[in-house]
């Protein structure tokens, strides 16, 4: 389970989430952010997930913690949850992502909102360096309990689809309109309806950059 548990992690997570969405700093973010660029918006929700991610998985203090600073903290944390996934809902729903907490790893890229259909990331677990064009649709079937689960460094183009308890390995990449409903293994590229390897490719190969 990807989580985020201190302010050290939160900044990696954001650091790694940054670069992978073309942005240098802070400051570059507020600068592409005024300009109205894509990326800046993108990262904007990006920002809220993680915070949201960070607040909420600090709501409960250990057990054997009982003075009031300890609860204090606690306090502080579920109220700036509350506030960032009000926020966060709202960033959703205006440029079409919707992505569950602590789903996704670190390095985060998503790309062209402008090209339409939204994204959509309904998995058990994202794994770090991945990446998501417009109009991906990662959705359960039947139940919540089967979901797709993704690998490290895996992209899919434009419409491509996962639906369904199903693994996706390690450098993939998951061609534009394909649907994939059984698991895929590392280092290939996948495409068509439903989803078949159409080549493999060195394990050295990142896909997702």
């Amino acid at each position: 389970m990807n989580m985020i548990t201190n302010k050290r992690e939160l900044y990696f997570y954001l650091k790694e989430d940054m670069k992978r969405n073309g942005i240098a700093s802070i400051r570059d973010y507020y600068f592409h952010f005024l300009i109205g660029s894509e990326h800046a918006r993108v990262f904007r929700y990006i920002l809220c997930l993680r915070k949201c991610e960070y607040h909420y998985n600090n709501f409960t203090p250990p057990t054997h913690t009982t003075n009031t600073g300890g609860l204090l903290i606690t306090s502080w944390h579920k109220v700036c949850y509350t506030v960032m996934y009000v926020k966060l809902k709202w960033l959703g729903s205006k440029y079409g992502i919707q992505i569950p907490i602590n789903c996704c790893g670190y390095g985060l890229r998503i790309m062209h909102l402008s090209g339409g259909g939204g994204v959509h990331i309904n998995a058990e677990k994202v794994g770090n360096y991945c990446g998501f064009n417009a109009g991906v649709l990662l959705g359960n079937k039947d139940s919540q309990d089967n979901r797709p689960l993704l690998g490290d460094r895996v992209a899919f183009g434009p419409g491509a689809k996962a639906i369904g308890k199903v693994r996706i390995g390690n450098n993939v990449f998951v061609a534009a309109n394909a649907v994939v409903t059984k698991d895929v293994p590392d280092n290939v590229v996948v495409g068509g309806v439903p989803a078949k390897i159409l080549e493999c490719k060195d394990d050295k190969v990142n896909y997702s950059r």
